[in-house]
């Protein structure tokens, strides 16, 4: 997280040259990625800033959004929204209630996403393999050079720690 507030405040001074962005991450970050799995939606994903149901579990844009406008790039398009996506300038894994660890529960007990830090990651060399099979006919595909010039981020983590304070409880963290 550091690191992108770097480049962000840096932008004022220098360009950061990045062609795309892949994004890892949870809700902070879902641009869309979850209820593309899962589409029963509620309120409000994203209809006051895009003006229409968008997907998102917030209703206006996200850290990943105003990072991908302060690069001159689009919004980020979920991995799991394969129609009407266009994933030149990068694809976002990030879903809804992910894990950095793998979880140990059911996702319909729990909450917890199935979509952990460990199957985003598989899903992104997926992506690679496909691009390299199909950049050339399919026009919304990048080209394979674009993985070497790209931002990787990461903002995943919190619902680990929630998860394990519900299962000790409050007491369990109290020093004594």
């Amino acid at each position: 997280m550091a690191f992108l507030l770097l480049c962000l405040v840096g932008l004022s001074h220098t360009k950061c040259d990045f062609e795309a962005i892949f994004n890892f991450g949870d809700s902070n970050s879902d641009t869309g990625g979850f209820y593309a799995g899962f589409p029963a939606q509620s309120a409000p994903f994203g209809v006051t800033f895009f003006k229409k149901p968008a997907g998102r579990a917030s209703d206006g844009r996200l850290m990943i959004d105003f990072l991908a406008q302060a690069l001159g790039l689009p919004f980020l398009s979920p991995y799991l929204q394969s129609i009407g996506s266009n994933f030149r300038h990068g694809a976002n894994y990030a879903t809804l209630a992910s894990t950095v660890l793998i979880p140990n529960t059911c996702l319909f007990v729990s909450g917890i996403s199935p979509f952990s830090l460990a199957i985003q990651l598989n899903q992104m060399k997926q992506f690679i393999t496909r691009v390299l099979e199909f950049h050339q006919e399919e026009a919304k595909l990048p080209s394979p050079d674009i993985f070497g010039k790209s931002l990787y981020t990461f903002y995943i983590g919190q619902n680990d720690f929630t998860s394990n304070l519900g299962a000790i409880g409050v007491g369990g963290v109290k020093q004594k």
